[in-house]
């Protein structure tokens, strides 16, 4: 008989993915809260800054992940380009 039980780890989440979801979870928070504030005091100022602004730091998370995940995808298969493929005119 065992005298501790193996439990399975859990594999913890990656830096880059909370990263992401973070980002998305603001995108979704403050273009609510921007809209929210637009039809309460009728003016669309928030829409200018808060929404440029989440947008941009979300496109900045993407563009880190996509950027990461290529270069891992690269380092793990290798860079399989047909040669075949340089033939075509």
């Amino acid at each position: 008989m065992r005298k501790y039980a193996s439990y399975p780890t859990k594999k913890k989440m990656e830096t880059s993915k909370k990263l992401l979801i973070i980002a998305i979870a603001m995108v979704i928070v403050i273009s609510t809260i921007a809209t929210i504030a637009v039809f309460v005091l009728g003016d669309s100022a928030p829409l200018e800054y808060l929404i440029g602004g989440v947008f941009a730091l979300a496109s900045t998370a993407y563009g880190f992940y996509f950027w990461k995940a290529k270069n891992e995808n690269i380092s793990k298969y290798g860079n399989n380009v047909d040669s075949a493929d340089d033939d075509v005119i």
